[in-house]
Formats: structure tokens, C-alpha cells, sequence
């Protein structure tokens, strides 16, 4: 549900399968080459929502990751999950 909320303020986000979404990196931004490239990742493991950049190498958990982009919204997340 969350990851849905957040999807809006990412740019070119995509659900590339189940519990899988790639974005460009909101904290690096990935190229300035390729405006295309987009290596951020959102995905599930362990039932854990986790965040990676395969660019700058960025790795947190889906709380932080809501923290970082957005407050209100990571305040709902902990509020419902925590």
C-alpha cells in the first residue's frame, strides 16, 4: 500500500513484478548521462520491505526509505505496521 503512496512522487516508477518496483534514485538521481536509467529498487524479502540503488549503492529498509521521501507518509506506515 505504501509503496503504491510513494510510487507518485518517484519518477518513471514501475511495478516490474510482484513486490518488485523500479525507479529512478530519488537520493543520487542515477545518470546524468542516460536520462532513461533507472536503478532504484523497492522489493519484498523476508516480508520486509527493503530499498536498494544500484547507482550510488543506497540500501535501507522501507521505513527509512519513506523517512527520507516523505514524513507524513512514513508517519502513516509506522502508525498502521508498527
Amino acid at each position: 500500500k505504501f509503496v503504491r503512496l510513494v510510487g507518485c512522487r518517484l519518477e518513471r516508477f514501475k511495478e516490474l513484478r510482484k513486490d518488485v518496483f523500479n525507479f529512478k534514485c530519488p537520493i543520487c538521481g542515477d545518470s546524468k548521462k542516460k536520462k532513461s536509467k533507472c536503478r532504484g529498487y523497492l522489493y519484498s524479502k523476508d516480508n520486509k520491505g527493503n530499498y536498494r540503488c544500484f547507482n550510488c549503492g543506497a540500501g535501507m529498509s522501507l521505513g527509512t526509505f519513506l523517512q527520507t521521501i516523505d514524513n507524513d507518509l512514513y508517519l502513516g506506515y509506522k502508525f498502521e505496521v508498527i
